[in-house]
């Protein structure tokens, strides 16, 4: 029998035989579309955290009349990002590996190797944060280099989300952490 690349193939699923994950037995990887939806509704949900806190500590009506923004002012909006994210996400994603956008798609992370719930600091720190050094030297760079760092994050942040095209599903954050993401297994 020979090989046709341009064969139809006989399984058109994404999950070509629901691919094993972990060291569990039973873990299932999450297609690429349940990640992707559980993300959008977590971008939703925090877009319009961020937008409520612009509003409520005044940051709206600066940006609105084009005042510049002092490093306080982006130092205290990126304090309340985090502790909003904490608030909205932390409990799930410390008990459960999950955001609340990954919880309503019945998907979760955990550690690539051995299927367990990651610690605090896997999950969150390195998992959640790793681009935030990069965007907190933003107000010192010169004006020039704003734009060079700019472009960087976005095209780590673009290469993030590329790699998820890859055969083990995985983002860089993914990779940085050493987790997956899972199907959740529904209780019973």
């Amino acid at each position: 029998m020979s090989y046709n690349p341009f064969e139809v193939p006989q399984n058109l699923d994404d999950r070509a035989g629901e691919a094993e994950a972990g060291g569990e037995a039973g873990q299932v990887l999450a297609d690429r579309w349940e990640r992707f939806a559980g993300a959008f509704v977590d971008g939703i949900a925090m877009s319009g955290i961020s937008l409520a806190s612009q509003f409520a500590s005044g940051m709206f009506s600066k940006l609105s009349t084009g005042t510049a923004l002092t490093v306080g002012d982006q130092l205290l909006q990126s304090l309340i990002g985090v502790v909003a994210f904490l608030l909205v996400h932390g409990y799930l994603l410390i008990n459960h590996g999950q955001t609340v956008g990954k919880w309503l798609m019945g998907t979760r992370i955990v550690d690539a190797k051995t299927a367990a719930l990651l610690p605090f600091t896997r999950v969150y720190i390195v998992r959640y944060m790793w681009l935030t050094p990069l965007a907190l030297v933003v107000p010192f760079v010169p004006p020039g280099a704003t734009m060079i760092l700019g472009s960087l994050v976005g095209f780590i942040n673009l290469l993030d989300s590329l790699l998820i095209f890859g055969k083990d599903r995985r983002c860089l954050h993914d990779y940085l952490a050493g987790s997956i993401v899972v199907r959740a297994r529904r209780r019973k």
